[in-house]
């Protein structure tokens, strides 16, 4: 993995490691999935990833918190959009890259953190695969829910634009 400044001073990662083949053990996944760039940033943790399934766990320590001590809704989407996007390449079983294109989300209290966040794989098509989230806030009670479709795509992957000038 490189760091490079982009034109606002912000570190951009790049190069991010390939995806462990589908019958890489789960404890390959796992690792893969905790390197992601967005993982890291969010303050997510993978505790677990199969076929079917996922479980991360939202950390508040890196963003600050809402008024009432819950975490912001855009940072609970955020980190719902990195989940699927995880369980699809794992789920897909095969060498893929997963963009989303559908999300829906929705809050149903506060989320006191920590946050459990659990991801369940639906099998589409050959191109699209669905992915339910549940979150659970520090009560483990549910906190919020998302539903996504994400294109699969075999080995095309989208690389960052050069900066213009």
């Amino acid at each position: 993995m490189s760091v490079d400044a982009n034109p606002g001073g912000v570190p951009a990662v790049t190069n991010v490691s390939e995806p462990p083949p589908p019958e890489a053990p789960e404890g390959d996944w796992t690792d893969w999935a905790n390197r992601m760039p967005s993982v890291v940033a969010l303050g997510l943790e993978c505790t677990a990833v199969d076929e079917g399934r996922a479980e991360f766990v939202l950390d508040s320590r890196h963003f600050p918190l809402n008024a009432n001590g819950a975490v912001n809704g855009g940072l609970l989407v955020s980190a719902a959009d990195q989940v699927m996007g995880v369980m699809a390449v794992r789920g897909a079983r095969s060498h893929a890259y997963a963009f989303t294109i559908s999300m829906a989300a929705q809050f149903h209290r506060s989320a006191m953190p920590p946050v459990l966040v659990r991801a369940e794989f639906v099998p589409g098509g050959k191109r699209v695969a669905f992915v339910n989230v549940e979150m659970e806030g520090a009560d483990g009670v549910r906190c919020a829910s998302a539903q996504g479709a994400l294109r699969m795509s075999a080995g095309e992957r989208v690389e960052p634009a050069a900066p213009e000038g």
